[in-house]
């Protein structure tokens, strides 16, 4: 059973004044590391280059509070390529600023016509569940735990157009995935909501159908409609569906290490500094009822 470290949030700029209001609110904290970064390109001298602001702030956030890493950059769902120079960079990362776990998404985000050259999907876009993807990932993912040596999670992804005739259902996928690869889950509870709102499905039989002894961190947000589809836009505040699917599984998840509270930046406004403390207090005050909070 793992120590739960509480509940996090998602690093943005729009935080700086709220850290200093409300810093006790605060369990841990979450960085996407490729936004503090800049990426000179596949096979470039000194490919990854952070600048000593970036870096002086997240050791300034690790002083304080433990740091946890979400990727958005491994794009593990493409096939036939896996970038070991971005994994270079993880390694040198977690080195540096020891983040209790890894993470990145269940998805592609790149495509490639040859070794060189490499497009953006400019966004995640989900994969069949099949044996043929549960053995690509999980060859990639036992080298990523092999070399950062630390727990390594991948987040069930939001879709938009449901694959046909697949092999497995999500929850029998992704078993299968964490039994063969050693990964945890990061079960992002609002691309549950999103999915189960516009591919009309019972959000609990969903989270039921998944392994939960293996689940480690989950997610939170706020989404909002566009058109006819119901949006991940982590656009402030979760909606009830969300706090009660949280206070559903939490009890469920023995290895749960935390609960992290995500918004974009551009939706500030709309919370503020104490709407912001709001989310995180009520997502505690679901947590302490099924877990203890181990203080570092």
């Amino acid at each position: 059973m793992n120590q739960f470290l509480g509940v996090g949030i998602l690093y943005n700029p729009s935080l700086e004044t709220y850290f200093n209001l409300y810093p006790d609110s605060i369990n841990y904290i979450e960085i996407i590391p490729d936004i503090w970064f800049t990426d000179n390109g596949v096979g470039q001298k000194d490919r990854f280059t952070m600048s000593p602001g970036y870096a002086s702030k997240i050791h300034k956030l690790g002083e304080q509070w433990p740091l946890v890493a979400h990727h958005v950059g491994f794009s593990l769902g493409t096939a036939g390529y896996f970038d070991n120079e971005y994994l270079e960079n993880v390694m040198k990362l977690q080195e540096t600023y020891n983040f209790a776990w890894n993470s990145d998404h269940l998805s592609y985000s790149k495509v490639h016509d040859d070794e060189v050259t490499e497009y953006s999907t400019c966004l995640s876009l989900p994969l069949p569940f099949d044996d043929e993807v549960i053995d690509m990932l999980s060859s990639k993912i036992k080298q990523i735990k092999q070399t950062i040596q630390t727990p390594f999670l991948m987040e069930n992804n939001v879709y938009f157009v449901e694959i046909k005739k697949e092999q497995y259902a999500e929850g029998a996928f992704l078993k299968k995935l964490t039994e063969k690869s050693g990964c945890g889950i990061l079960l992002d509870l609002h691309n549950v909501h999103a999915n189960a709102t516009n591919f009309k499905f019972d959000r609990k039989a969903f989270v039921d159908s998944i392994d939960l002894s293996t689940v480690e961190e989950m997610h939170i947000a706020g989404g909002n409609v566009v058109g006819e589809m119901y949006l991940d836009s982590h656009s402030g505040r979760c909606n009830d569906e969300v706090w009660e699917l949280l206070d559903y599984v939490v009890p469920k998840c023995p290895n749960l290490r935390g609960v992290t509270f995500e918004f974009h930046e551009s939706y500030f406004e709309t919370m503020g500094n104490e709407g912001i403390y709001e989310q995180l207090e009520m997502a505690r005050s679901i947590c302490s009822k099924y877990k203890e909070i181990v203080c570092l």
